[in-house]
């Protein structure tokens, strides 16, 4: 092992070597065009953000895990962060090591340092298939990017937990969310530094040069906005309003209760209006066997010809409907405030309920897409739902 570590430092100090003095050409570059700009609208699709633009590349020449600095944005509990990884080895050529560089909503930029071996990465580790396999090697690293407080424990107690929101295993990182714990973590892609590859080729010399002088600083500095990106669907989740986001269920009873706190930018289905909708109140009241349900929905609505939303909520009680039937699908014009055919008319917002014994299944779809869930306080402060 000291063998490997020791052929690891001679690797890092050639390349170190052929890196030549950062010419004034290169540091004038125009970053902006590397900013990713899509819309923040997101439609009800899962998504990995960490494997659709990873933040490493490997170089098989000389067995290293080479940061790209991309740098993403995180949001939890209506807080928001950028970050980027800046390194994978520690002052000894170890690698699992992760400096990881944050900055929250007041601009202090905070560095991280966490040790998360774990089970390494398929290219490195010849043992990599065994090691998934083993529970007790197989060990991600949770850090709470709040406290700076890490911790190691199993994956299906981090299911459970709340006090993190990021987690590393040699190159893989997941967050609270969906399929990996019960947080609201969204994170999304700011920057990525695509000059790195010319023809999908990688750039060594070019990444190096980066890697021993600044490490992507050039990067995390820019005016780059962590509230304005498009944060993607974690795995495990693929609907924009997801369920244990706009309900949650009383064990004691077994009725729904609205999760009224969390709102979502709703962007409208035949036209250019925009709506900040919120799931106000559910009730439900025992009907014989059955449950009899009603939604509130709370909307604030920008119309076409409008360029904010209008400042009065509009407040909308729908119809009633029973668990005794045991399909129910209903599509919702958030414009006009009225149910509407699925298949025929225009909608903004599906709702699908499947009623069987002792079980309800519900769900909500979105036709044109949606930001969220987002605080109140977050979305009254978006005071327009265009151009996002």
């Amino acid at each position: 092992m000291k063998f490997l570590y020791s052929l690891l430092v001679l690797s890092l100090f050639i390349s170190c070597a052929k890196v030549e003095p950062q010419s004034a050409t290169t540091s004038e570059v125009n970053f902006q065009k590397f900013i990713v700009k899509q819309s923040q609208y997101q439609m009800d699709k899962a998504q990995d953000i960490f494997l659709e633009t990873p933040w490493y590349i490997y170089d098989e020449n000389n067995h290293i895990i080479w940061p790209i600095f991309t740098v993403y944005a995180l949001r939890t509990q209506g807080q928001y962060y950028k970050f980027q990884i800046t390194d994978y080895y520690n002052s000894k050529a170890q690698p699992g090591h992760y400096s990881i560089r944050f900055e929250n909503q007041n601009a202090e930029i905070i560095e991280r340092v966490v040790e998360a071996q774990g089970c390494g990465n398929v290219y490195t580790n010849q043992d990599y298939d065994q090691c998934v396999l083993d529970p007790k090697k197989n060990i991600y690293t949770y850090l709470n990017i709040q406290t700076g407080q890490s911790f190691k424990t199993d994956q299906e107690e981090a299911k459970s937990r709340n006090d993190w929101h990021i987690a590393f295993n040699g190159t893989n990182v997941r967050i609270n969310s969906g399929k990996y714990g019960p947080g609201d973590v969204r994170v999304a892609n700011l920057f990525t530094y695509t000059d790195f590859f010319k023809n999908n080729i990688a750039d060594f010399q070019k990444i190096a040069e980066v890697s021993f002088s600044d490490k992507g600083a050039r990067f995390f500095n820019l005016e780059l906005d962590p509230k304005n990106v498009a944060y993607s669907l974690p795995p495990g989740v693929d609907r924009i309003i997801y369920e244990d986001q706009w309900f949650r269920v009383d064990p004691a009873t077994n009725f729904h209760q609205a999760t009224k706190e969390n709102w979502w930018l709703v962007r409208g289905n035949r036209s250019q209006s925009y709506f900040r909708f919120n799931i106000s109140n559910i009730e439900e009241i025992t009907n014989e066997d059955d449950i009899e349900t009603v939604f509130h929905f709370k909307l604030y609505k920008q119309s076409e010809t409008e360029e904010q939303f209008n400042e009065t909520p509009l407040h909308w009680k729908l119809p009633s409907f029973s668990s005794k039937k045991r399909l129910i699908r209903a599509c919702y014009d958030l414009d006009s405030q009225q149910i509407v055919n699925c298949k025929t008319q225009d909608w903004e917002i599906k709702f699908t309920a499947l009623n069987r014994k002792n079980q309800r299944r519900w769900k909500i779809e979105v036709s044109s897409g949606a930001i969220g869930p987002l605080s109140e306080e977050d979305i009254l402060a978006r005071k327009s739902g265009r151009n996002l």
